[in-house]
């Protein structure tokens, strides 16, 4: 009786162990869902207080890390403000930690890499962000081969998609500069963003983000506006959404409503505490150019002069170098036009 019940509890255990995954529960997805609604709406304080709520309880709490840090990654983008990096790169470093011996107990998880690979997605995008584009390109694979390994398992884990189309459509556009010899996956990239927009569970809004930014770099206005204006309705007209309208039309031209698109945005930056003013220098020169276009001198020369009086750091500054430099010829080029006028 005693090696029955012995062989029981084994083959129970096993079959336990081999069902394990990381996929969250219905009220886990919910949770998360809820966390990437407040993010995309720029609701950072209700982001954290809804993660909190994550119910993670795999050893060293790997999908709590990761939310937390991609929560943190957008806040800091948001204000480009990336002096958190320490606190950032301490829950990447210990999602990538816990997921690993997961895997390693767990090898036929799709989750599990699902999960590791937008790890990686997050350290290769920080790190193209700083600037060290080799350590990105090699995060980026290990990306990219977690999510297929994860579709090998699954496939229909499309959230997948997310970080694959984004890397075949980037890597593309990047690499191929050095590298004339590599296949051209944009096409692919796109249908792979798209995939994930339509299909994920919690992606959606990242794939749009994504697939929105990609079109507008192919020019694809129309296509890149019904994406944006899906984006917005679906986030009360976040800044994703504000950014890429003003980025849409100041790159085809419409001078009129990407003034409009940068005066909104400043609305909603000017709302947000603790600026370090970066993307509200940024804004004010674009929207000023796009008044000068128009020839609404005295609006246009408003915003300089507003540009002109936020305080910024040096770095901020010399980040701005160039911006201050045009601003300045701006200027002398509405002075002069309204020589001629008299």
């Amino acid at each position: 009786m005693t090696r029955i019940l012995a062989a029981f509890i084994f083959i129970v255990s096993t079959s336990i162990s081999l069902a394990a995954s990381l996929k969250p529960s219905e009220r886990e997805m919910a949770v998360i869902s809820k966390t990437v609604d407040y993010v995309f709406s720029d609701s950072f304080v209700q982001a954290y207080m809804t993660a909190g709520q994550l119910e993670d309880t795999v050893s060293g709490r790997p999908i709590y890390h990761l939310l937390y840090a991609s929560i943190l990654h957008a806040q800091m983008t948001d204000g480009e403000d990336y002096s958190r990096e320490k606190e950032f790169m301490s829950h990447i470093d210990a999602s990538t930690k816990a997921l690993d011996k997961w895997i390693d107990r767990n090898p036929d998880d799709a989750w599990g890499y699902f999960f590791l690979g937008s790890v990686y997605g997050y350290k290769s995008i920080w790190q193209g962000q700083k600037g060290s584009w080799l350590k990105s390109l090699l995060s980026g694979l290990k990306a990219k081969g977690r999510f297929f390994d994860a579709l090998k398992r699954d496939s229909r884990l499309y959230d997948c998609y997310t970080g694959i189309g984004s890397y075949h459509y980037w890597a593309s556009i990047k690499l191929r500069k050095f590298f004339p010899f590599l296949s051209d996956n944009r096409r692919d990239g796109l249908g792979e963003l798209k995939l994930a927009m339509d299909s994920s569970y919690f992606s959606s809004k990242a794939a749009a983000v994504g697939y929105a930014w990609a079109l507008l770099n192919e020019k694809k206005y129309s296509d890149a506006i019904k994406i944006t204006r899906w984006l917005g309705e679906g986030t009360g007209n976040g800044r994703n959404a504000l950014w890429l309208w003003g980025s849409i039309y100041w790159s085809n031209g419409n001078l009129a409503k990407a003034a409009e698109s940068y005066g909104l945005l400043i609305e909603s930056l000017e709302r947000t505490p603790n600026q370090n003013n970066y993307n509200l220098i940024f804004c004010r020169y674009r929207r000023g150019v796009c008044l000068y276009g128009l020839r609404k001198y005295a609006e246009a020369e408003q915003e300089f002069r507003t540009l002109q009086s936020y305080s910024a750091s040096k770095e901020i500054r010399e980040r701005h170098k160039r911006t201050y430099l045009k601003m300045k010829e701006y200027l002398d080029k509405i002075k002069k036009a309204r020589a001629g006028k008299g």
